[in-house]
């Protein structure tokens, strides 16, 4: 027996993320077939993406705060606030402004006018960048923003499927609507940064939470683009976790006492702090060698792994070198390594995002890259792994 897509029931906003970060062609061959209602796509899904990312950042920003060499810089509540509320209008305007731009040049690429698959695909295919915006919350876990470049490839994947785009005309489809939607998107920062400076208060908001999925657990693995594998019943733990507010996070003291008294190189702990939020918690430690000194950051992402760990199924890999230093991530056994070198700011940074864990290094004051990498390794990343697995 058949079942037409149409009138099938629609699957939870849970549901259609894993489904379409995980096997987009079959999600997208049910997406083409589904009706399009606009409205319910952007209050429905788009709406909760932005929200939990936008919710990460402030906490990231204004809880947290940015920490550094013994001190901690935190965006004002307010001014936080402000920045979050405006982040999901913009992310629901950029995500319109997408699905504009796709139909309006499809007759140009061989392909069908259509707003209702548009729109579509515009919305099911940001899904990755809105997701990868939830590592925000901690600085020492940002370099996962890279996962967000794995919508282009949903969008690459879906043209043919929903906008009926000629296999030879898909890549300089793809390609015009990026570079329109880069410059749109400047003017949209330009505005969206006045309307921050011109906003001078915020009275509250508050998101509305789903009930938890009571279908049955998932089990298995699923091979992804890169060649690796992401495990369902983890990526099903953080879909549970935002539908119910972040999850619980682990004793924040219990990282704290994963920091050592010493490091190689003479260094010794001046002082530590730790802190949990959103399912997430992280410890950090500040070492002197006097002028030298090592802030090392040690996150247990909790419900976020299951997604962090695309980054090493993804194989995600990033190289650049300027006159003023480099900076290096390269996945080896599904584990991202991160270094950066500055000339000017006389820093270094080393970091390993492991499997549910993560462990950086910032350095100064004459600090080398030896040295930010043997703090990573004296900590050790697979040690922290088995201690802290769930």
């Amino acid at each position: 027996m058949t079942v037409d897509p149409t009138t099938a029931s629609a699957p939870s906003l849970i549901e259609r993320a894993k489904n379409i970060l995980l096997q987009p062609q079959s999600e997208w061959d049910r997406i083409a077939g589904e009706s399009a209602d606009v409205g319910k796509l952007y209050t429905g899904y788009v709406l909760p993406l932005a929200a939990l990312a936008a919710i990460a950042s402030f906490v990231g920003l204004s809880v947290l705060g940015i920490s550094a060499f013994g001190v901690t810089v935190r965006v004002p509540m307010v001014a936080g606030a402000v920045g979050a509320v405006i982040q999901v209008v913009m992310g629901l305007v950029g995500v319109y402004v997408l699905a504009l731009i796709t139909n309006a040049l499809a007759p140009n690429f061989g392909s069908q006018q259509d707003v209702g698959q548009a729109h579509k695909l515009a919305v099911y295919g940001s899904t990755a960048s809105f997701l990868a915006g939830v590592f925000a919350i901690f600085p020492p876990i940002a370099m996962l923003s890279l996962l967000g470049l794995y919508s282009l490839v949903l969008l690459y994947i879906g043209l043919p499927r929903l906008m009926k785009t000629p296999e030879a005309k898909r890549v300089g489809y793809l390609v015009t609507v990026i570079i329109v939607a880069i410059v749109i998107g400047i003017v949209m920062g330009a505005v969206a940064g006045a309307a921050r400076g011109a906003m001078g208060g915020l009275g509250g908001y508050q998101l509305g939470q789903t009930a938890p999925s009571q279908q049955a657990p998932l089990e298995g693995q699923v091979t992804l683009p890169g060649g690796g594998t992401v495990d369902l019943s983890e990526l099903e733990k953080m879909g549970q976790a935002m539908q119910q507010g972040g999850g619980a996070a682990i004793d924040p003291m219990r990282l704290q006492e994963q920091l050592p008294q010493t490091l190689p190189g003479g260094f010794a702990l001046a002082s530590a702090s730790s802190a949990s939020a959103m399912g997430t918690a992280q410890a950090e430690g500040v070492y002197r060698n006097g002028d030298a000194g090592l802030t090392v950051t040690v996150v247990h992402m909790g419900a976020m792994g299951g997604i962090a760990a695309m980054a090493g199924a993804m194989n995600v890999q990033e190289n650049r070198q300027d006159a003023d230093g480099y900076a290096r991530t390269q996945t080896i056994d599904g584990r991202m390594f991160t270094e950066e070198m500055s000339n000017s700011g006389g820093s270094v940074k080393y970091g390993v995002v492991g499997h549910g864990v993560a462990v950086t290094v910032e350095g100064t004051g004459g600090v080398t890259m030896d040295q930010a990498r043997a703090a990573v390794e004296t900590i050790g990343v697979q040690r922290l792994e088995r201690q802290f697995a769930r």
